[in-house]
């Protein structure tokens, strides 16, 4: 997919793609919060300082309190995780705020091209899928309520004072007051909503593309269909414009894996971390309510992965379609040059797009 370097000329419609149904509310909300678009050096800076000093004082408490108890040592370990997975998002959108912008934008404009089409079948498929993307960032999002919510409750049922993040720091005391209202009211009101935002939009955002990239290989299997022996020279040009979009499409794949790939390591990593230190926990631990938090963020990061293996999976298996429809188009009633482009692409096609995590697993 060719992505265009923002230009002066582009500037008062760079944000118009915001407002695709098919990203539904997810783009909108990084631009709110400042991930993407133009936000401040200052705004910038304050959102990835708070994430970061609250890692630094989780670290620092883990260390400073080896007897505690091995309950809500379990769960301040889970938590660190969290907030690591948290930090590594949060990057991975800033970090490539401008490549993650003119990716927004060439899938804006290849979803308004493939909607005007003739054909309804296309236009029908992205319909279907833009609410099929907007049912699962609805889920998400009241899944996020509930997580936010029982996030905040979850310190009031202890009868000391309490973190939703458990933090230390040297030279004071982080519980004494004042400290401590100001800390539990950036916990709840600026850091928590802004965790959620970053994962619930990115993870949302990694469906959306996944099944955009599905539809894009169906729209090349039926052009490969609708290619017509009557005229060799057309059937030329229509197959060489079908090696075209095949190309647009595997640069599609690979801007795609070049955003979400070291992001999606680090969630199966810790995904896997946090399995085995749940095993450890649930056979030591014999607090319902600790365990039924930890079986909670087991399952909901279990949610997030299964679904992003499902459409990449599809995505996959559609890319090796291409090979058998190109074999079908009426390539032996086309000349040498004709038969050349057909084994071009068959010897593309045999090899599947994977959306890998660092090169190694889809």
């Amino acid at each position: 997919m060719v992505m265009e370097k923002p230009t002066e000329s582009n500037t008062l419609v760079k944000h118009a793609y915001q407002n695709l149904p098919l990203y539904s509310a997810n783009v909108k909300l990084l631009i709110k919060w400042g991930y993407i678009g133009t936000p401040s050096r200052s705004q910038r800076f304050l959102l990835g300082l708070l994430p970061v000093l609250t890692l630094i004082g989780q670290v620092i408490n883990i260390f400073k309190s080896p007897d505690a108890d091995m309950g809500e040592t379990g769960m301040n370990l889970f938590l660190l995780a969290i907030m690591t997975n948290s930090i590594l998002k949060h990057f991975t959108i800033t970090r490539k705020d401008e490549y993650f912008q003119r990716f927004l934008q060439s899938m804006q404009q290849w979803c308004n091209a493939m909607e005007s089409y003739e054909d309804q079948h296309i236009p029908g498929l992205i319909l279907d899928i833009t609410r099929r993307s907007q049912k699962l960032s609805r889920i998400t999002f009241y899944g996020s309520v509930v997580g936010t919510v029982c996030g905040v409750a979850y310190p009031f049922t202890f009868e000391h004072r309490k973190f939703i993040f458990d933090v230390q720091y040297p030279l004071f005391d982080i519980k004494r007051t004042p400290f401590y209202e100001i800390n539990f009211l950036l916990q709840a009101f600026v850091l928590v909503p802004s965790f959620l935002c970053v994962y619930m939009t990115f993870t949302n955002l990694l469906f959306t593309f996944l099944m955009f990239g599905e539809v894009t290989l169906l729209d090349l299997r039926l052009k490969l269909q609708n290619i017509s022996k009557d005229d060799q020279s057309k059937m030329l040009k229509d197959f060489k414009d079908c090696i075209a979009y095949h190309n647009q499409i595997i640069d599609f794949r690979d801007d795609l894996e070049n955003l979400v790939s070291m992001a999606l390591f680090f969630e199966v990593a810790l995904f896997g971390l946090m399995f085995c230190m749940l095993l450890f926990f649930i056979s030591l631990v014999h607090d319902y309510q600790l365990i039924f938090t930890a079986v909670t963020f087991i399952a909901v990061t279990l949610y997030m992965i299964a679904i992003s293996f499902y459409f990449a999976s599809k995505f996959t298996s559609e890319s090796l379609e291409i090979a058998n429809a190109a074999y079908d188009t009426p390539w032996y009633d086309g000349n040498l040059e004709m038969r050349k482009c057909v084994l071009t692409m068959i010897a593309r096609s045999q090899r599947p797009l994977l959306v890998c995590i660092i090169n190694t697993w889809e």
